[in-house]
């Protein structure tokens, strides 16, 4: 080594002329790259933030006020696991509650409510969590009350959507419950009831829907007491439906509609034509002259022998038809109603909003005339193959409307479907992803700059 170094001059030679300038203007010029860069990669970590993790915070939630007028979209939204809760975010009054979802390969169904003022979404959870059960939607759309699908219950829960509280009404003991109708002026409901024994055809295990229309017995619930009253004579209840003033109530048990009072007590009866119900929940004309009725889905009402299947909890695809039943002596009914999957709602004593599925298997909303049988399409469902995970079509059921906002109802653009706040989980993964992606991108450039240092 020291023979290397003696063969060096004593005098090295001298720099060229403003090589110092030219490697200090090439160190600035360095920095500022990495400094560009470092702030370039953290531009990029805050936008990030805000497309993908700032949707999701759960700021504090405003509900929709009640705009002027209701409105239902022109396109209901496509199936997204995205959609918030009614609990983490409540969005107002709605104009629907449906069931959506499919569960060919893997169970993947939602309970949604749809907003009346604007396009929201949310998830009803307190329905996923006792399994989906029998529901209605209150008539002014502020309320969901809800059973229980996993079994008997000791109460009904009423899940207020301006506030996404819940109110427990016990029911005095435990029973399989289903749900039968709301009166128009949001006050009673009408519900079956009856011991679950899972000793029936369906062996060991509940199933409610089927046990309680084989052997439930009409309840009347008053929602401003809390309190039931059992109707004895009233067994099996299979559907109901409430006078326009809310003060009668028609139940079908076997082929006849029974006429009573919200006291429980029986002023008339009605033949219903073998082969059909009356429609559930809605099937009282606004002017109180018919009773509207549609085909079994099933075998009808259980006979002692057979019949109880409902189907009611089944996706929506019978196409029937709509005919009435007069209540009044020399009312002459209207037409028939053709192409009609179920009767949702009156618009007027002459008009009704109806489901329709077409040859397709699309599903829409549609306002029909009575007498002309004039139909006007207000609203379609996204039935597209975007169920789980892409793999299957998404299909209705459990199609419930505010009944009490359907005279005032608008048709509204679907613009952008707001579903609230993400869960919780996503945010995390979210936030730890992109802070991770961040620290190597850091880590990277110092590392670059040190080794050119």
């Amino acid at each position: 080594m020291r023979e290397l170094f003696a063969t060096l001059p004593d005098d090295p030679p001298p720099l060229p002329l403003g090589y110092l300038d030219s490697v200090l203007t090439r160190g600035r010029r360095s920095v500022r790259r990495h400094r560009i860069a470092a702030a370039a990669v953290w531009a990029v970590v805050v936008l990030l933030l805000a497309v993908l993790v700032v949707p999701g915070v759960p700021f504090p939630v405003q509900p929709a006020g009640p705009a002027r007028m209701p409105g239902l979209p022109d396109r209901f939204a496509g199936y997204s696991v995205l959609t918030s809760t009614v609990t983490r975010a409540p969005a107002g009054r709605a104009i629907a509650l449906y069931g959506y979802g499919n569960g060919e390969l893997f169970n993947m169904f939602q309970s949604l409510v749809v907003g009346a003022d604007g396009n929201s979404y949310r998830r009803v959870d307190a329905m996923e969590e006792r399994n989906r059960p029998s529901a209605l939607l209150a008539p002014d759309g502020t309320r969901v009350l809800l059973g229980d699908d996993r079994g008997a219950t000791g109460d009904l829960i009423l899940v207020d959507l301006t506030t996404g509280k819940r109110r427990s009404i016990p029911l005095g003991d435990s029973v399989g419950v289903r749900l039968l109708a709301w009166s128009p002026d949001g006050r009673h409901v009408a519900y079956s009831a009856a011991p679950l024994t899972g000793s029936g055809e369906f062996g060991s295990v509940n199933v409610v829907e089927g046990e309680v229309a084989r052997t439930g017995t009409l309840r009347l619930l008053d929602l401003s007491t809390g309190r039931s009253t059992e109707v004895p004579a009233i067994k099996p209840a299979w559907t109901a439906a409430f006078a326009p003033d809310s003060r009668g109530l028609a139940v079908q048990v076997g082929q006849q509609a029974h006429l009573i009072d919200v006291d429980g007590r029986e002023y008339g009866n009605v033949p219903i034509p073998s082969g059909r119900e009356l429609a559930a929940e809605v099937g009282w004309s606004p002017d109180g002259r018919f009773l509207a009725t549609m085909p079994w889905l099933a075998d009808g009402p259980f006979n002692g022998t057979t019949g109880g299947d409902t189907r009611h909890g089944t996706f929506l695809w019978k196409v029937g038809d709509v005919k009435f039943v007069p209540l009044t002596n020399g009312s002459s009914p209207p037409a028939p109603v053709p192409d009609v999957v179920q009767l949702l709602g009156w618009r007027s004593a002459g008009s009704m909003v109806v489901a329709a599925v077409n040859a397709a298997g699309h599903t829409s909303l549609a306002e029909v005339q009575l007498g002309g049988g004039t139909r006007r399409t207000l609203a379609h469902f996204d039935t597209g193959s975007t169920c789980e995970l892409g793999t299957q079509s998404c299909q209705i059921f459990d199609l419930h409307l505010a009944t009490g906002l359907l005279t005032d109802l608008t048709v509204q653009r679907a613009n952008r479907a707001h579903r609230g706040p993400w869960p919780m989980a996503l945010n995390g993964v979210v936030g730890v992803v992109v802070l991770g992606a961040a620290f190597l991108l850091w880590r990277r450039i110092r590392t670059r700059r040190a080794r050119m240092g």
